[in-house]
């Protein structure tokens, strides 16, 4: 009896420590993904500090596009319409009536979020191929609507966006941290502002998948009938659904439209929406880190491929009559190829791979 509570003990014992000799290396690994983007934009050179400011706010929309199409499985040709709706927002509220920025970009966010919710309803009776037209309809409606609405958009010659001020500085211009004294250009200000805002909203959205609301996602994604039987309102999840992607998607689009300082209604459609759904294909479907390795993915592929176009002797960084090819041809040959590569060998896409990569550190006798 005594043996068998000591073997009990122990065994109960070295499982902790196993799990606990485990799950150290998962913890190192977070601590070093913190500090690198922390100290990325102090090192990086001033060609990718914009693509990286670029890969962030896309990170945000694509983690919202994630919890649309990855977790509750409704398809989206519509994404970008919403980041209009959220740029535009922003610019009359932010420069038009001189509201700051903790009011107009959470605007943002609820009137995307308005108009995605108005979506729901229609997506209720649509599944696959058929709801993937009605929200390409919704994407040439918002194209349409941003040419014509002249007094808020600028009609097809665009407008000029309202700044991201605080305190009176605006961040694009550089400011100083207190205290130590550091000074950050505007590049590296607005990394940091927005890599505060996709940290707060990718947590909120891995809450949101472990929640009841998640798991309401998940039900419906598998099939809506079972869902109705288990007791899931069907109907409003959707919406809510639709209503949350939104939410994210405007906040990125009041974002970007403040970092480009001017944006053109031609620039959120289907192509833009197309590119959200291959960054949460790439990055993994169902996953917030695979929405954001994703949006890096596909952000940094062209100034990585500018960068060895004097090394490649085929890629050429200006088309030329030379026969090479240019660095925009071989961007969209790779992003094609990496599409076609997840759908064939890894289905879960970056994120199945880093699954794999920690399994394998895992087993390894260093991990014990």
């Amino acid at each position: 009896m005594a043996s068998t509570l000591r073997s009990g003990v122990y065994s109960t014992s070295y499982r902790h420590e196993v799990a606990l000799r485990r799950g150290a290396p998962a913890h190192l690994g977070s601590a070093a993904v913190a500090v690198l983007l922390l100290v990325a934009p102090l090192v990086m050179g001033r060609n990718w500090e914009p693509i990286a400011v670029f890969a962030l706010i896309a990170g945000i929309a694509a983690v919202g596009l994630q919890l649309l199409t990855g977790v509750a499985g409704q398809v989206s040709l519509g994404h970008a319409a919403f980041l209009g709706v959220g740029a535009y927002t922003a610019s009359w509220l932010g420069g038009d009536r001189g509201l700051p920025v903790f009011v107009w970009l959470p605007a943002a966010g609820l009137v995307a979020a308005l108009l995605g919710g108005m979506v729901g309803p229609i997506a209720t009776r649509l599944r696959g191929l058929y709801l993937a037209v009605v929200t390409l309809a919704v994407s040439f409606i918002a194209t349409y609507v941003f040419e014509q609405w002249k007094d808020l958009t600028g009609g097809s010659s665009g407008r000029s966006t309202t700044p991201l001020t605080i305190n009176g500085t605006d961040l694009l211009d550089g400011v100083t941290v207190p205290l130590i004294g550091l000074h950050l250009n505007g590049n590296q200000a607005y990394w940091y502002f927005v890599l505060a805002v996709l940290t707060a909203l990718g947590y909120a959205a891995r809450n949101i998948q472990r929640s009841r609301m998640g798991r309401a996602f998940l039900s419906i994604q598998h099939r809506d009938l079972t869902a109705a039987v288990a007791g899931i309102p069907v109907t409003s999840t959707k919406t809510l659904a639709f209503a949350v992607s939104a939410f994210y998607a405007g906040i990125a689009g009041a974002l970007l439209g403040a970092y480009q300082s001017y944006v053109l209604p031609n620039q959120w459609g289907l192509s833009l929406s197309i590119e959200y759904i291959a960054m949460i294909v790439i990055g993994g479907l169902g996953t917030v880190f695979g929405a954001v390795v994703g949006a890096a993915f596909v952000k940094a592929l062209p100034e990585i491929v500018r960068s060895i176009a004097g090394v490649v002797p085929f890629i050429e960084k200006e088309s030329s009559p030379s026969g090479g090819f240019s660095v925009e041809l071989v961007s969209q040959f790779l992003y094609g190829a990496a599409i076609v590569a997840v759908l064939v060998f890894e289905p879960k896409g970056l994120h199945g791979l880093w699954t794999r990569f920690k399994s394998f550190w895992q087993t390894w006798p260093w991990s014990y």
